[in-house]
């Protein structure tokens, strides 16, 4: 028998050209599902699964059980498992669906036991975002360490954070960043989002001057040390090697977002310390200046504009809080 979970793996990578972390979690989700069936990537027979055995499955991890008994085979009580969410569900469903989808289209079941539903009603959740004035005071304050005389580090770490809010990137975008993705005159910069689009972001003109001393400033880092001759990177750092001599290294997706954590808390945010943080704070400022959505979204590189408008939410409490503090009639109103 085919392993069709290899073959789909095949194609989410190559041809739909899925992000790594993407192609992970759905291989990973149908995974759960094959063995929650009782069977094995190599041995499953998708034509055997129905609508019940979907339900049931999805019924399972909406309760975060395991497929059958409490008992290890030692007789070892198991743990329980913790409910997952109703994004969490969705996003398991949402592999399985696109699974099944995909082996509907190449003829190898007749339906998508799936088919539009299966779906569970998500919370109303608004993004989390840094407040306007905090924002300027953490920005303002990372500005001064726009300079090569603070040292190659801080400069970069410094860069990293001021670069995420002012063009809204995700972590995988900005990881994924190399000299090559700035334009010549530093107007712009090129990205690959998700499923590998590109999409063009603006550079605001009061930070080009600081990204060239930066791009200087990382040309000399890797002259003092032993770096790699074809490393275009953006954002670099060290690490020994074989026989313990300190090699340039492009930061990992890891690195990035832990010295994004690590700034933000250090500047006094509270709650999450997240990139994607700077990503919603970007969106919301622009909504609040008055931005069109269609722009915001080409800017974020969202597909829908429905997902967009889920800052429209935000940018209304902004006009409720201008509201009570401006109007004659509002001040002392109580704010929801």
């Amino acid at each position: 028998m085919k392993n069709y979970l290899e073959l789909f793996e095949q194609y989410i990578t190559y041809e739909k050209r899925l992000a790594p972390g993407t192609v992970h979690n759905y291989l990973r989700d149908c995974r759960e599902f094959v063995n929650w069936c009782g069977s094995t990537p190599e041995k499953f027979d998708p034509t055997l699964v129905g609508r019940d055995d979907l339900s049931g499955w999805i019924a399972n991890i909406s309760k975060g059980g395991k497929k059958k008994g409490t008992q290890s085979s030692e007789g070892a009580q198991r743990p329980k498992s913790v409910p997952l969410s109703a994004t969490s569900v969705n996003a398991k469903i949402s592999a399985v669906k696109a699974w099944f989808r995909w082996m509907n289209e190449k003829g190898v079941i007749d339906k998508n036991p799936l088919g539009e539903t299966f779906r569970l009603k998500e919370p109303a959740k608004l993004p989390s975002y840094i407040q306007a004035t905090n924002i300027e005071e953490i920005v303002g304050n990372l500005w001064l360490r726009l300079s090569p005389a603070e040292g190659y580090l801080s400069f970069r770490d410094a860069m990293i954070v001021v670069l995420l809010y002012a063009t809204g990137m995700r972590l995988s975008e900005i990881t994924g960043l190399t000299t090559e993705s700035l334009s010549s005159d530093l107007v712009q910069l090129k990205v690959f989002g998700k499923g590998s689009k590109e999409r063009i972001i603006p550079i605001v003109n009061k930070l080009r001057p600081r990204v060239n001393e930066y791009l200087q400033c990382r040309q000399n880092f890797c002259r003092e040390n032993i770096c790699i001759s074809h490393e275009k990177a953006l954002f670099l750092t060290t690490k020994r090697d074989a026989n313990g001599q300190e090699v340039v290294r492009p930061m990992s997706r890891f690195q990035i977002e832990r010295t994004v954590q690590r700034e933000l808390a250090e500047a006094g945010v509270t709650g999450k310390h997240s990139p994607h943080v700077l990503r919603h704070t970007f969106a919301t400022m622009l909504l609040n200046k008055g931005a069109d959505l269609r722009e915001i979204q080409e800017l974020l590189g969202h597909a829908s504009l429905q997902t967009t408008q889920v800052y429209t939410h935000t940018g209304i409490s902004h006009l409720r809080q201008v509201y009570n503090q401006a109007h004659p009639r509002g001040r002392g109103v109580e704010k929801k």
